[in-house]
């Protein structure tokens, strides 16, 4: 049975990006930027976490569920004069989340999603012209539920029994 996929008009894809860009805006910063009223941004809102594309954080919590079903790691090896002109390129294609900038001769390591595999090949062809790629097809994530205040406590506890060199 294939899943469908959830419907996103242009007032929903409006909220997700300003939300990507600041998840504290309130309701009533949201309908100004998105120009709805405030209670039907927070019925938006409540439609997006039911078919889990936000979480209760407001984050972008699911792309797979809005159609990109595939997530990628891929790491370019470019000259190292040219990430600061490849990087801002790379941010603007919609398939690339994040780009960070690697300890070594040049290396760009791209948080990329794309709808299926050949989406995510066709993205891949088109940075090759930037040096040489290596790619790894993420299957799941999970993230660490791990508060600040219990992060840090394990932290203070595995540096105080040695196990953290400080």
């Amino acid at each position: 049975m294939k899943r469908r996929r959830p419907e996103l008009d242009k007032y929903d894809v409006a909220i997700l990006s300003a939300l990507s860009v600041n998840t504290r805006l309130t309701t009533v910063e949201l309908a100004q930027q998105v120009h709805l009223s405030r209670t039907a941004v927070s019925r938006r809102i409540s439609a997006l976490k039911r078919m889990n594309v936000l979480n209760d954080a407001a984050d972008v919590l699911n792309y797979e569920s809005i159609g990109f079903k595939v997530r990628a790691s891929v790491e370019i090896s470019a000259p190292g004069q040219a990430t600061h002109i490849i990087k801002p390129k790379l941010l603007m294609r919609p398939e690339v989340l994040s780009v960070a900038v690697m300890a070594g001769d040049g290396l760009l390591c791209l948080d990329v999603i794309a709808i299926d595999m050949e989406h995510l090949h066709s993205f891949i062809n088109s940075v090759q012209k930037n040096g040489d790629t290596t790619t790894k097809v993420i299957f799941a994530e999970e993230k660490s539920r791990l508060t600040l205040v219990e992060r840090m406590q394990k932290l203070s506890e595995e540096t105080s029994s040695g196990l953290v060199r400080t």
